[in-house]
């Protein structure tokens, strides 16, 4: 009896630990169409590339990087995902600095759900160095032994998208009572993202008069790499750096302003700027107004773009011939 109520704790505890361990990991609502998740591409040195140690004269060898989008967004253009090879001279490896800069050859299509709501992953695409099709080689006879640390750096463009819901009701000050409401204005929204590093964390709607609602847009960055003005190709200036492109659309063309966004402008039922994220997160703050307002829920979508900068790192020795 004690066994079986001991194996039930256990199976019970690892059931919880499974749990917690996805729970870290933001995924896609119940019933969304998006993947979800903390990611837009990861990347991994390939298998077998980019050796432990190396001899100093004549040992060729070759980088490549291994890229896959875990996230909801498709990066169309080459051009927009970037890895730099850097932490050694190139000519201290007989490539010129051209040779350690690659743009993606294709597209890097996102991961996407189909009609049934199976995941179908993301693409995966590979980064040779160096980039001319020759090979690594030191240069120079060294005494003894040398360790460089060596750094892919991957700077792209990605976007989020994120779709919540404005309540709105004929009595949008609750004055009349009475009967049961369609929806209810002051509360957190559900807030469903796309798979990105930069996501909407929270909607709160609240009254602001008998034909408002405002509402406050918490912006979070939740990945592990740096975030950079769209466009910047990930510029680390002060002025570039943790700048988020914001578009809010709630669909209602009565007027819609918000504060908390650089350069803002309004044009129907949009309003858009850019957001300085301080300490990874920004709020926007924004008063909706709606004539003849009648009861509804209205869908609302943030589409947030950026430039996102990561890196991994491995460390090459290179050895003297002989020892």
């Amino acid at each position: 009896m004690r066994k079986a109520i001991l194996m039930t704790f256990i199976v019970f505890m690892l059931v919880f630990a499974v749990g917690c361990d996805q729970g870290e990991q933001q995924q896609g609502a119940v019933g969304s169409k998006f993947v979800g998740g903390n990611d837009g591409l990861s990347m991994s040195f390939a298998p077998g590339s980019l050796p432990d140690k190396v001899l100093d004269k004549d040992q060729p060898f070759g980088v490549s990087i291994v890229v896959t989008n875990k996230g909801d967004h498709t990066i169309d253009n080459g051009v927009d995902a970037t890895v730099k090879i850097t932490g050694i001279d190139p000519a201290d490896f007989g490539v010129s600095a051209a040779d350690l800069v690659q743009d993606s050859v294709s597209q890097i299509r996102g991961a996407q759900k189909d009609l049934d709501g199976n995941t179908i992953q993301g693409e995966t695409v590979s980064y040779d160095f160096p980039s001319s099709g020759a090979t690594l080689a030191h240069q120079k006879s060294i005494a003894g032994s040398v360790t460089y640390n060596v750094r892919a750096d991957l700077c792209y463009k990605y976007g989020t998208v994120a779709n919540t819901k404005l309540c709105v009701l004929e009595d949008i000050l609750g004055t009349q009572g009475g009967g049961s409401k369609l929806c209810a204005i002051n509360e957190d929204k559900p807030v469903d993202n796309s798979g990105a590093p930069v996501q909407v964390a929270s909607l709160r709607e609240s009254v602001s008069s008998a034909n408002k609602v405002a509402f406050v847009v918490k912006l979070r960055h939740v990945g592990s790499g740096t975030v950079h003005e769209q466009g910047s190709e990930c510029n680390k200036d002060f002025q570039q750096k943790d700048k988020v492109h914001v578009k809010i659309d709630t669909g209602i063309s009565d007027g819609l302003s918000c504060s908390g966004l650089q350069d803002g402008t309004e044009s129907g039922s949009v309003y858009e700027g850019d957001a300085q994220l301080l300490n990874g997160e920004r709020e926007v703050r924004c008063t909706q107004t709606i004539n003849n307002p009648t009861d509804l829920e209205k869908l609302v979508t943030v589409e947030l773009s950026y430039d996102y900068n990561q890196y991994i790192e491995k460390k090459l020795e290179v050895q003297h011939v002989g020892g």
